[in-house]
């Protein structure tokens, strides 16, 4: 009887281990798939992130914005204006003293100017800030490279976005529109191959796709490399396929897919005309429908 009890107590104990076992090793489970989809979400934006800058200094290389209108600072010399208008009745020292006076009087005036890239911008590229973007890339890259690594981003991909990163700072520093637009390509095409590597979100994906030949297409108008705008442009548009096939029914969207597909063949029908300008206000028109997706 003695023995009897004793082996009914040790299957459950054995019952109660194996149960509570299965649970440990099921929330592990739970904790470790929360872990990764949260690494995910954070990579995700940061991928973001590294898109965002990218865009920006590309557009800020020939002056594109998306806005109609920019605001322009400039310093207005008070002082000077007031010794000019007497200087024809002062003299010598009187004169001199007046002119020093009115180089002290300085104020700030800011004023919105409206954007018009067909009529051209003579405004100069700003060298320092966009080296300043890509510097800022410098910085986060080391958290974002292991953050990426993690997710099993591979590994040669993720080796060269510090390569590409250097030959744009050398193309920027000899201020070389050209080259600096087909590095930067290149970058984003690298962070589009990060986002393929570990997320599960296809429209994402086929949305970076798109920018990224877009992106080229923009870049290649530079050197009016026809052909190459041409080729880029007929990716984008087999990639914005499936865009299309996967949000035919989604109607909070509709109205921007219907544009922005309607500015993909905008842009083609450009790579036939030939005109820089023309191509960027559409190009510039679909970057900004593509942000809404």
């Amino acid at each position: 009887m003695k023995k009897y009890i004793i082996t009914i107590v040790t299957l459950f104990l054995i019952i109660i281990i194996s149960v509570g076992g299965f649970f440990v090793f099921g929330n592990a489970k739970t904790n470790e798939s929360n872990n990764v989809e949260t690494l995910k979400s954070k990579a995700t934006s940061e991928i973001e992130y590294l898109s965002s800058n990218i865009i920006s200094i590309m557009n800020d290389i020939n002056n594109i914005s998306y806005s109609n209108y920019k605001l322009v600072n400039e310093e207005i010399d008070e002082g000077q204006s007031e010794s000019d208008s007497n200087s024809n009745s002062n003299s010598g020292s009187e004169g001199e003293q007046s002119n020093s006076v009115g180089q002290e009087n300085t104020i700030k005036s800011s004023s919105m100017i409206a954007t018009n890239i067909l009529s051209g911008d003579s405004t100069e590229t700003n060298w320092d800030n966009l080296n300043n973007k890509v510097q800022e890339m410098y910085s986060s890259w080391t958290t974002i490279m292991m953050d990426l690594s993690s997710l099993n981003v591979n590994k040669d991909n993720l080796l060269q976005f510090n390569d590409k990163l250097d030959e744009i700072t050398q193309n920027l520093l000899a201020k070389d529109k050209s080259k600096s637009l087909i590095s930067l390509g290149d970058l984003y095409n690298l962070i589009t191959l990060y986002i393929q590597d570990f997320s599960n979100d296809s429209e994402k994906i086929n949305i970076f796709k798109v920018r990224s030949n877009i992106l080229y297409s923009y870049a290649y108008t530079q050197s009016e490399d026809w052909a190459k705008v041409g080729e880029y442009i007929s990716k984008a548009k087999q990639d914005y396929s499936n865009i299309l096939n996967s949000q035919v029914n989604n109607i909070n969207k509709i109205d921007v897919i219907n544009k922005a597909y309607i500015l993909i063949n905008e842009l083609e029908k450009d790579t036939t005309n030939k005109n820089v300008k023309v191509f960027l206000v559409n190009y510039t028109n679909l970057m900004q429908e593509l942000q809404s997706l």
